[in-house]
């Protein structure tokens, strides 16, 4: 048993339990705020890992704006829905779907925890909400039709999405109730954390409180494979990254705490429903970049905490054998992500494909489990017909090397942070 206290919480974890995993979660004032001390079995246990190393080819991340407008003739069914970029997947590479509902705590899924996008707000052009008043829902229907064509779905939550730092529309109730819980207001300048006012600060209890909830909810109520935490989505969480100051150790066990939590829950749920819930992450692909903005991601795959890890996203900082490495260390699966906002058609007018392909092709030659899609969302894009499988990807005939991203924005996210790129010029 092991005490720790963290910022006026005492949290007690139970571990090494013959295999078991609990927690129990008390505030100050000695009340429980969640409590898990559900055995995960070992045969549980052997199934979440046989799980976890399923073959994926691709996984494509779909941002949920799947019903943003309607095009001419279109009907608002959830056969439309589909067709817009789940139902043509059917027969292509990709495995798995990891559909993000929404921005922070305003989804396109039904809930009594969170809020439902578009509404009886005229401002958000999206139709998804209508799906519920037919008797379903944006993330029921990619899960059946998943489900249906042999894919996993895992619900993707952003866990600092903050579009809503330059959208209204997108700036969900409890935001604006609470706003003690964000980094800061409108009116404030910040030269680091992408200068999201909007983010949510995770030194806050209710802040962590509240992203459980929202986590609980959903692996509780939908059938989904897993739930991703996409901590790349945007990559702030400690309010000392907005001003330049150092993110500490103690604020890397506050994620680390939830981590916990989290992964309790899964278990409960898992034994309940007799197949596992998978847990998987995005992060920066730099353990350096990633424990600066508050994710001790080593830590969490010493402790078994996450079955899936994706790098890569806005930023590619290593070469992918580290990644690979630390995966195969910890026997935890690897995933190279490629982003449409860091792959592009340079000045000289290269093909868009034949950049993801080179970009796959490295990946796979460092021994990634499989490519993961971000910001590609045409469902019949040749894309995901070819980038799950070295054979099937063109072949470059010059020396390829990886994309990093721009430095300068790295600085803008961390202070600092661009001392963590190994690659590039």
């Amino acid at each position: 048993m092991v005490l720790f206290v963290r910022r006026g919480m005492c949290v007690l974890i139970l571990a090494g339990l013959a295999g078991g995993i609990g927690l129990i979660h008390r505030s100050a004032a000695g009340q429980e705020a969640a409590v898990s001390a559900v055995k995960e079995t070992g045969e549980m246990k052997a199934a979440r890992k046989h799980a976890a190393h399923r073959t994926r080819r691709i996984i494509m991340n779909n941002d949920g704006n799947d019903a943003r407008g309607v095009k001419g003739g279109e009907q608002k069914t959830p056969e439309a829905f589909l067709a817009r970029r789940t139902s043509p997947l059917a027969g292509s590479q990709v495995d798995a779907i990891f559909y993000c509902s929404g921005v922070f705590n305003f989804y396109t899924h039904k809930s009594e925890e969170t809020e439902l996008r578009g509404h009886g707000d005229k401002r958000q052009l999206d139709w998804a909400w209508e799906l519920t008043q037919q008797g379903t829902d944006s993330l029921t229907l990619v899960t059946n039709f998943g489900h249906a064509h042999g894919m996993e779905v895992f619900w993707s939550m952003r866990m600092n999405d903050t579009h809503d730092s330059g959208d209204d529309s997108l700036l969900c109730q409890w935001k604006q109730a609470h706003p003690e819980y964000l980094m800061g207001t409108r009116a404030s300048k910040y030269k680091h954390g992408g200068g999201r006012w909007s983010a949510v600060n995770y030194g806050l209890p209710e802040v962590r409180d509240k992203v459980f909830r929202i986590l609980k909810d959903v692996a509780s109520r939908y059938d989904v494979d897993g739930l991703e935490l996409d901590f790349y989505r945007h990559p702030v969480y400690f309010k000392p990254q907005m001003t330049g100051k150092p993110v500490t150790q103690e604020d890397c066990n506050l994620m680390t705490e939830l981590l916990r939590r989290v992964r309790a829950m899964t278990v409960e749920i898992a034994e309940q429903r007799t197949r596992p819930v998978l847990i998987a992450v995005r992060v920066p692909d730099s353990l350096g970049f990633a424990k600066g903005v508050g994710l001790d991601v080593e830590r969490w795959l010493q402790e078994d905490l996450v079955d899936i890890v994706t790098g890569g996203g806005y930023f590619q900082f290593e070469p992918w054998e580290h990644l690979v490495a630390l995966g195969k260390k910890y026997d935890v699966p690897v995933y190279a992500g490629l982003s449409g906002s860091r792959i592009r058609a340079d000045k000289e007018g290269a093909d868009d494909a034949s950049l993801w392909h080179e970009q796959a092709a490295l990946a796979w030659h460092a021994g990634v489990n499989g490519i993961y899609v971000f910001n590609r969302f045409n469902p019949k894009d040749p894309l995901f017909w070819s980038l799950g499988n070295p054979e099937t990807l063109n072949k470059p005939d010059h020396e390829v090397k990886p994309v990093a991203g721009e430095k300068r924005a790295m600085e803008r996210w961390l202070k600092g942070g661009s001392r963590f790129s190994r690659i590039g010029d």
